[in-house]
């Protein structure tokens, strides 16, 4: 890595079965965009991505080998030429590879044939953030022997993801649901909320406040990716990847599994609405 961006750490599917431990699960933000990539490459079903935020990272290859860009609409520079996303490139020693301005979306995956090489801590090689294995400026990014391949691989355009400015995901009723008043109920069900920053742990929210019954001390209750907490301010916070396991704050809803993609790829100041869902 030649020039560092805003934050950029190596994940695989995630690391499962510690939570009740305290260990947050990791693994991809945009799950489709990462598996997406290691299907283009044909790559086993728990190989590992560079997974970067907003761009302005830049890579100088030590070896050849077959890497491919998902993710975020990016302007991508190899040698100086651009390149598309979402095909298989080739790199061989000494060429420059510059992920450059992001123009939908927030988040790039770089993916190479057979994956990055790392140390697997408690059964996954995604960065542990408790451990605090940053990557920086001189990190190697290690990627696995395996034979070329010979042909150009990748997703056609009509099957690609779109990254919208403004998204509507499914949730469902959270545990502390009926504690909030009737007309936060219908406000956070009918009204946009905008993204106004975050990061792997979560996205902050602005829009209607929202306010419970009585306020009161509740139990702290177990979280996940996608849970939706309603903090003193009123205004939510969607939990990502790296959130902790449990939390204190009142939860609202939690946002299904199939949409996370979309509310990972939001950018600042994008909207996001809710649709209460059973299924």
């Amino acid at each position: 890595m030649t020039k560092q961006g805003v934050y950029g750490s190596l994940q695989d599917q995630g690391r499962f079965g510690y939570r009740a431990f305290g260990i947050p699960l990791s693994g991809p933000m945009d799950r489709v965009s990462f598996q997406i990539a290691h299907q283009i490459l044909n790559n086993t079903r728990n190989q590992t991505s560079f997974e970067m935020f907003i761009g302005g990272f830049e890579f100088q290859a030590l070896d050849e080998g077959t890497y491919v860009l998902t993710g975020a609409t990016s302007h991508c520079l190899l040698n100086g030429s651009p390149i598309e996303m979402w095909k298989t490139f080739e790199l061989v020693a000494g060429d420059i590879l510059s992920i450059k301005s992001i123009s939908d979306g927030s988040i790039v995956y770089l993916t190479p044939q057979g994956g990055f090489q790392t140390e697997s801590i408690l059964g996954s090689k995604s960065c542990l953030p408790i451990v605090g294995n940053t990557l920086n400026v001189g990190t190697v990014l290690y990627g696995q022997p395996g034979e070329p391949i010979h042909y150009t691989r990748g997703l056609y355009a009509p099957y690609r993801p779109l990254f919208q400015t403004a998204i509507t995901v499914r949730i469902f009723k959270g545990p502390h649901f009926e504690l909030f008043t009737d007309d936060s109920k219908q406000h956070f069900l009918n009204s946009p909320y905008q993204f106004t920053g975050g990061n792997r742990m979560g996205y902050y929210l602005k829009g209607s406040v929202l306010h419970m019954k009585n306020r009161k001390d509740i139990l702290s209750e177990a979280t996940q990716f996608g849970t939706i907490q309603v903090p003193q301010s009123g205004e939510p916070i969607v939990l990502m990847a790296d959130a902790q396991t449990v939390g204190g704050y009142p939860i609202i809803a939690t946002i299904h599994e199939d949409d996370l993609h979309k509310v990972a790829q939001l950018r600042m100041f994008n909207t996001i609405r809710f649709a209460l869902t059973e299924d």
